[in-house]
């Protein structure tokens, strides 16, 4: 015991720092890196429709419609996926900095090259890190594309809950269903790109 705390009184604590720094930066990176390269799979809400029993006429046109907004819902889920990983690690690195650096000031040595080091990463990494999320607006994309995720989730649940009996009720129950996920969509663009709403 004595010999391991005669070795680590010549090992420099800034050094050690320097490598739980790395760690840090590297277990929260690439999280976000893979959040924005890999496909999440989707909770899928065709079955719903596959299974539904009470749709008549308009199942097969309620299924060929999921068809074709699968992949945006695919796109959303993996979009709020990765930007609320992105906000939670400018969230995280910012406490970590306002609560560190000003214990860690007042062990600093200019002198020192590895507390130099350790302070100019720190510093560094975390204004990247909440400048890039700032730039890319992170949280609200987060919180937009999950809202627009949940109010298709929403309508679609409601739609099949809820189906009129009547044939022709239904077709229209049907029809403003299929408005209302293309406002959803119309939205989610305008999030996106971050643009004015359109007036179309």
């Amino acid at each position: 015991m004595s010999k391991l705390l005669s070795l680590l009184s010549f090992i420099n604590p800034w050094a050690i720092g320097v490598i739980i720094l790395c760690i840090g930066i590297f277990i929260t990176i690439v999280p976000i890196i893979r959040a924005f390269l890999k496909k999440i799979d989707l909770d899928s809400a065709g079955t719903w429709f596959d299974n539904a029993n009470n749709l008549g006429e308009e199942q097969e046109r309620l299924k060929e419609h999921f068809s074709r907004i699968k992949g945006t819902l695919v796109y959303w889920k993996n979009q709020a996926a990765a930007y609320q990983r992105l906000d939670s690690a400018r969230v995280i690195w910012s406490l970590i900095s306002a609560i560190s650096l000003p214990v860690l000031i007042q062990f600093y040595d200019a002198t020192d090259k590895l507390a130099v080091s350790f302070m100019t990463l720190l510093t560094t990494w975390t204004g990247l890190i909440v400048t890039v999320a700032y730039t890319f607006k992170a949280e609200e994309k987060y919180q937009g594309f999950r809202q627009q995720e949940s109010d298709y989730y929403d309508i679609s649940r409601t739609l099949l809950d809820f189906p009129n009996s009547d044939p022709q009720l239904l077709k229209q129950q049907v029809d403003e269903y299929i408005q209302k996920v293309a406002d959803i969509r119309k939205f989610a663009r305008r999030i996106e790109t971050g643009s004015p709403p359109s007036a179309l």
